[in-house]
């Protein structure tokens, strides 16, 4: 089966800083396409959207132009989610330079997942920055774990006319068997329809020792809620391998739908992913 991964990270702090891996972590200083491509082995990565590893301020532009020129060199980044600022006054030019310079960049994403106030999403300035996406064509990443989900919520009712890919299944707190409340905001944020969401990040919420039967109960109720047409296979890799391999997430994810039909298994690994971020 060919798949397309829709959250992958690279970075290099010899060439950029990265204030949150500053901090003491068991993270390399490098991650590079190489090392992604060894990660994924034999799995049939076709394309793959390179997520933005949250820089730091100042470096959003710098972060896409590296890799811009490493996936001209190489085929399988093909769409680039972007970083920006977008509650600052300086939003706007640096949505113009990714418009001018970067065709790749088909959308941004504006952590709340690292901001210190949970009500981040909230900000009327951030909302905004948000309502602008559109004219760009760009989508918004919506990074909140379920601390932040109140927030998030509000600002998908908020900007109607903005896509919005929901990250990392809205953080649910999977070791604490944290069903509640993530799972009444989930179902709110997917009864818009300009939502869709990624099957990421989840084995990084869940205890060490997780297994795929931890996982089941999370991953089935998105689906249910967001329908195969709206969900998105993502590795989240680096940042995965706190938890476990490239593999042994992919593994999880189709021992949990491996009763699906089989189209339905290509809109969670490979179609809606082409459609969302516009690859060829």
């Amino acid at each position: 089966m060919q798949v397309i991964d829709a959250h992958q990270h690279l970075w290099d702090t010899s060439q950029l800083k990265y204030p949150w891996l500053e901090e003491p972590n068991t993270f390399r200083a490098s991650y590079q396409l190489n090392d992604y491509h060894k990660a994924f082995g034999e799995i049939d990565i076709i394309k793959s959207v390179h997520v933005e590893a949250d820089p730091g301020p100042g470096a959003e532009i710098a972060e896409v132009d590296m890799i811009s020129r490493i996936s001209s060199l190489e085929g399988t980044i093909g769409a680039i989610v972007a970083a920006a600022p977008l509650e600052i006054d300086g939003k706007y030019k640096i949505l113009d330079a990714f418009k001018k310079n970067y065709p790749r960049v088909v959308g941004i994403r504006r952590m709340a997942w690292h901001h210190e106030d949970p009500t981040f999403y909230r900000w009327p300035a951030l909302i905004e920055g948000v309502k602008a996406l559109p004219e760009y064509g760009y989508s918004f990443e919506l990074c909140a774990n379920v601390t932040q989900l109140e927030a998030a919520l509000y600002l998908v009712e908020a900007t109607p006319n903005v896509s919005h890919a929901i990250n990392h299944c809205g953080g649910p707190d999977i070791a604490a068997n944290g069903f509640q409340p993530w799972a009444t905001y989930m179902r709110q944020i997917a009864d818009f329809p300009n939502t869709v969401c990624k099957i990421s990040g989840l084995v990084t919420r869940a205890n060490m020792e997780w297994t795929p039967g931890d996982l089941k109960p999370y991953i089935e109720y998105l689906i249910e809620i967001f329908g195969f047409d709206r969900v998105m296979f993502g590795s989240d890799w680096p940042v995965c391998t706190l938890a476990g391999t490239y593999k042994e997430w992919f593994d999880a994810l189709n021992q949990v739908v491996r009763k699906a039909t089989e189209e339905d298994r290509k809109k969670l690994f490979h179609d809606n992913a082409q459609t969302f971020y516009r690859l060829s």
